[in-house]
């Protein structure tokens, strides 16, 4: 296996111009965890103390996880709501070149109609 052109690949995708970043985000989180569970598994104390560490670990994670969570729910409401004012919006602009454009037909066609009601052969006759 190539390991040069892989760690390359990698790289260029973690440089690259897309925003979606949770794949990043997700194993720098893993690589904290494993990190703090390693280090407190081989600190030296007592069995008891480890564990209520370990637990202690566990809790905070879970809480951070949450408020992650809640955070990106809290983005999602925003985009849904932006993207319903946006979608507000554009019916309403389009509603209003439609009402422009079926008012101008009319003018048109009555202008047309008034036209056809006066036509040449009348006016010569009636002079």
């Amino acid at each position: 296996m190539n390991y040069k052109k892989l760690i390359t690949r990698r790289v260029s995708d973690l440089t690259g111009r897309s925003s979606d970043k949770s794949g990043a985000i997700v194993a720098l989180l893993a690589g904290l965890t494993v990190g703090a569970v390693l280090g407190i598994l081989f600190a030296p104390e007592s069995g008891k103390k480890t564990r209520e560490k370990i637990s202690d670990t566990a809790l905070d994670i879970a809480d951070n996880a949450k408020d992650s969570i809640h955070s990106i729910k809290d983005k999602i409401a925003y985009g849904k709501d932006s993207l319903v004012n946006l979608k507000d919006r554009v019916v309403e602009t389009v509603k209003q070149g439609v009402d422009g454009t079926k008012q101008e037909f009319k003018d048109f066609r009555d202008e047309e109609i008034a036209k056809s009601n006066h036509s040449p052969a009348e006016e010569t006759t009636n002079a």
